[in-house]
């Protein structure tokens, strides 16, 4: 068996148990939780072991860089749909991640939702968490990464608002959301800029593409595209609200898989802006100014899970910096070794402060110190202005609130009674 077949069938693995589970919910159905449960646990050990084939074929592959492709599913207007994938070391690299952290997951989540209400709900977004991890890893051109981009933001969203009767869960998915949306919408953007600009929109292509000239302005526009998935500035705020979610949830979203994307994209089209100073310098930027934000704000959090999204902001911020110096390879070991110490932590957060008040050396008084060294060379004067901003989050959440997100649903409410209206219907009647 060789390696393409090995990727496609490691692709329809991946999409099949999410399919059966999507259906049973569309329709209604309630399966039993254990046959839920199973089918969870299959679907993880069976892309586990298909990961585990394909690592050792790509191993065995001396061109190192493989492109399966289907017959066109969708033509349309000269435009021609078609599945391709795209095998090397980056996407083995991340696919291997993905496949040892999935089944840690399942394994966690198995006693956590055993008789809780929505269970199924639960394993399906997860399920389908993992055919989307896998479609944006082994995308070979923006088109299936788009694809698999959207249903990651869309698992996220519905996992964050998960224990829906709390109205807290239901608002922050609303605020991720708007983020996921608004970064989306550029990576839209990409693609069609992509097509209509480069010769080529796979990204094997990527290389020869560099030399037209807007591909610089194409750069910018995907660096834009991942600052929501990865939470870095200014679309950062969303990240603490996430926490909502269940741990597991977090530990496989905001901890290890979901927020890495953004770092995965800007490797993936590494051979696009490589070449052009002025892309480097943004990205480098960012990622600069997000781990010093995340740094700062995440050492007045007083909550474990809080802490810790600030943290992995901070370490994102931190690999955007090396992807933009060129240490590819060193940012690929930090995002591995970064996300498998995040999902345990993560998972640990959660019964943290009840092992520290079990503790007899430690007793009820739970006392986490986070000062660092650094921060006894500022004069107290400093070091308190400083944090009582990092308290209020820079006012940036505010700030986005006041002047982004309250215009646009003002704006939308007006044209909602607007549409009332003309209509002759009320809010009221149309619910009903």
């Amino acid at each position: 068996m060789n390696l393409q077949i090995v990727s496609l069938l490691t692709f329809a693995w991946a999409l099949l148990i999410p399919a059966v589970l999507g259906l049973a919910q569309l329709s209604g159905r309630r399966l039993p939780e254990r046959l839920t449960q199973r089918l969870a646990v299959a679907h993880a050990m069976g892309l586990l072991i298909a990961t585990v084939g394909l690592v050792l074929l790509f191993l065995r592959e001396p061109a190192r860089l493989v492109e399966v492709g289907t017959p066109p599913l969708l033509v349309t207007h000269g435009y021609e749909w078609r599945v391709v994938l795209l095998i090397d070391r980056l996407s083995v690299t991340y696919l291997a991640l993905v496949a040892l952290i999935y089944p840690v997951i399942v394994r966690f989540s198995r006693p956590s939702f055993h008789r809780e209400p929505g269970s199924q709900r639960y394993w399906f977004l997860v399920t389908l968490l993992a055919f989307a991890l896998t479609t944006v890893t082994l995308a070979g051109n923006i088109d299936v990464l788009y694809l698999g981009w959207e249903l990651v933001g869309v698992s996220s969203v519905m996992l964050i608002a998960f224990f829906r009767r709390n109205p807290r869960s239901y608002q922050n998915s609303l605020r991720a959301l708007i983020y996921y949306r608004v970064c989306d919408l550029g990576l839209l953007g990409a693609a069609m800029w992509i097509h209509h600009a480069l010769p080529s929109p796979t990204f094997s292509h990527f290389a020869e593409n560099a030399a037209v000239p807007t591909a610089a302005g194409v750069a910018l526009v995907l660096l834009f595209a991942t600052l929501a998935k990865s939470a870095q500035l200014p679309m950062s705020p969303w990240l603490h609200r996430a926490m909502e979610g269940p741990a597991s949830s977090s530990a496989i979203f905001y901890g290890a898989l979901s927020v890495h994307l953004g770092p995965l994209l800007l490797l993936r089209t590494s051979a696009l802006w490589m070449a052009h100073p002025g892309v480097r310098v943004a990205m480098a930027g960012v990622g600069l100014l997000t781990a010093i934000f995340a740094t700062l704000v995440g050492h007045t959090r007083p909550d474990a899970k809080t802490s810790l999204a600030y943290a992995t902001m901070a370490q994102l911020g931190l690999l955007y910096v090396e992807i933009s110096l060129g240490w590819h390879t060193l940012a690929l070991v930090h995002l591995c070794a970064h996300a498998g110490l995040r999902t345990w932590q993560f998972l640990r957060s959660s019964s943290l402060i009840q092992d520290f008040q079990d503790n007899p050396l430690v007793g009820t008084d739970v006392r986490l110190r986070r000062r660092s060294n650094w921060e006894r060379l500022l004069p107290v004067g400093v070091r308190q202005s400083l944090y009582l901003a990092a308290s209020r989050l820079f006012w940036l959440d505010s700030f986005q609130w006041s002047f982004i997100a309250r215009p646009f649903l003002g704006f939308f409410s007006r044209i909602a009674t607007l549409e009332d209206r003309l209509l002759g219907s009320t809010p009221a009647q149309r619910k009903s």
